[in-house]
């Protein structure tokens, strides 16, 4: 009889809970189980994208984990075990940015080294007036630009461009592209190098960029890159397939020429197929703060901090220091420009 009554005190207490304590415990185990199978199992479809939202999965995770100890008002082992894979997913997010990001170094003892300003910039097919992104060109005065997702829009560029970017890297007459580059350097041995095997669909960019810039007798290897971003299988593959080509391109024809690779990576910080690439090729980057400023945002700009991420890299071999890393103003594309000054050391 007392079992009967103590069943009928547990499932009257369980119907008195409220919807949203259930909610919000089901919220924050789906976000603490998210995180951490992305670090355990990367490469698949869900952690590849819930890479691009690392930061704003653990805040959320922790907001939750709050809420629902305020909420239940009595410590359960569900509430320790969420708290340990959120501080384990914190530890591997911390650690992902310190392999990557660039060292300190102190240009003062190498006063010999060259400096050039580089900027790069999805344009969304330039669905928007050139007036803001003329002007900001014009304030910011970068030496080389690479655009990502140029489309046709290659006669309006060169109209404001021309006159100040003697070099470019541009598609061949009457025909669109998806990268352009414009530099006030000179560009030698310039290619626009195809990635097998990808087809032709329009939806899984297949070229990328290489050239040798000549900045005031010093030379870099430039490499523009456009991977597809990973919205399906099919497309994931298709970036998996394209950076994995560029990786061995790159070792293939590497010099004692310091490199930079720059552009729309579709790839965050967290994705095991960043951390791979700049490992295979001991490339380095930096942030414009601790946790990587969002370059690339979902829905309005404004919004950017919380429906965002960083794709849009620039990266470089230890020859070459990034400095002054900057995400510049939105000018209508669905992508921040990125400015950086680039040191070449002797």
């Amino acid at each position: 009889m007392k079992s009967v009554r103590s069943d009928r005190v547990f499932l009257k207490k369980k119907q008195n809970t409220p919807i949203l304590l259930h909610l919000v415990r089901a919220g924050t185990l789906a976000v603490t189980f998210l995180l951490l199978f992305s670090l355990v199992a990367p490469g698949n479809l869900l952690s590849e994208a819930a890479a691009f939202f690392i930061p704003q999965l653990i805040a959320a995770g922790f907001v939750g984990l709050l809420i629902w100890l305020v909420m239940a008002r009595r410590l359960h082992w569900l509430h320790l075990l969420c708290l340990l894979g959120l501080i384990i997913s914190s530890f591997w997010m911390v650690t992902s940015i310190r392999l990557v990001r660039q060292p300190t170094a102190i240009l003062e003892n190498h006063p010999e080294s060259k400096s050039f300003n580089v900027m790069s910039l999805n344009l969304l097919h330039m669905q928007f007036g050139k007036e803001a992104l003329q002007e900001l060109i014009e304030k910011r005065q970068p030496d080389l630009i690479v655009f990502q997702e140029t489309a046709s829009a290659t006669p309006r560029l060169q109209a404001f461009l021309r006159e100040n970017y003697q070099y470019a890297i541009l598609p061949p007459e009457k025909k669109d592209t998806d990268l352009t580059v414009f530099s006030k350097f000179p560009l030698e041995n310039s290619k626009r190098n195809l990635v097998p095997g990808l087809g032709f669909n329009g939806y899984i960019p297949r070229e990328f960029l290489s050239a040798d810039v000549n900045v005031n007798g010093r030379k870099i290897q430039l490499y523009a890159i456009h991977p597809a971003s990973p919205r399906s299988k099919r497309r994931l593959n298709g970036r998996t397939t394209y950076v994995d080509y560029v990786s061995k391109h790159i070792q293939k024809h590497r010099t004692d020429t310091p490199i930079m690779v720059l552009g729309d990576w579709n790839t965050p910080v967290w994705s095991d197929t960043f951390q791979k690439l700049l490992a295979d090729l001991k490339l380095k980057t930096t942030f414009t703060s601790f946790v990587p400023q969002t370059t690339r945002y979902f829905i309005n700009p404004f919004l950017g901090k919380v429906l965002g991420s960083k794709v849009d890299h620039i990266t470089s071999s230890e020859k070459i220091i990034i400095k002054d890393l900057m995400i510049g103003e939105d000018v209508g594309s669905d992508h921040f420009p990125i400015f950086a000054t680039l040191h070449i050391l002797p």
